[in-house]
């Protein structure tokens, strides 16, 4: 299977995972819009509106990426990461924080394991399948916390 193959489908894997993270929140007020104790303040809705933004940015890396270059969406994945990473320090509230690592640590083994198959290991390649439960299992995590 060539790298570009590869490229394209862990690509289409992370996608469809992030599809489900970034329908956006309810602009419903219940209780999962207000502040509770030891969120410096921050409500879950405006917490989930921070990580969703970082999602978005880091589906941006993905449109970026050139699929013929299996190297530039291995980036997109480390630069995805990051961006959770750089939200994750703007997120005070303690139910949506919670969920941040899952999505921050999805996107580093994404391109680890990308990376990988683009030297060459395609014994990697059976990794895919379990990376998109991952990131179904997280974007319903997400959704649970952030969707009244």
């Amino acid at each position: 299977m060539s790298h570009r193959v590869a490229a394209l489908t862990l690509a289409a894997v992370a996608l469809l995972g992030l599809t489900a993270c970034t329908s956006p929140a309810s602009d419903t007020a219940d209780s999962r819009s207000s502040d509770a104790p030891g969120d410096a303040g921050q409500s879950t809705a405006d917490a989930c509106a921070l990580v969703q933004q970082g999602i978005e940015d880091a589906t941006a890396q993905f449109d970026n990426a050139a699929t013929a270059d299996p190297a530039s969406v291995v980036e997109a994945m480390k630069t995805a990461s990051q961006t959770l990473a750089d939200t994750a320090a703007q997120v005070t509230n303690d139910e949506v924080a919670a969920v941040l690592p899952s999505l921050q640590d999805m996107f580093a083994e994404a391109s680890e394991v990308m990376e990988a198959i683009v030297k060459g290991d395609v014994s990697k390649f059976e990794d895919l399948s379990q990376l998109g439960t991952e990131f179904t299992e997280t974007s319903e995590a997400f959704q649970a916390i952030c969707e009244p």
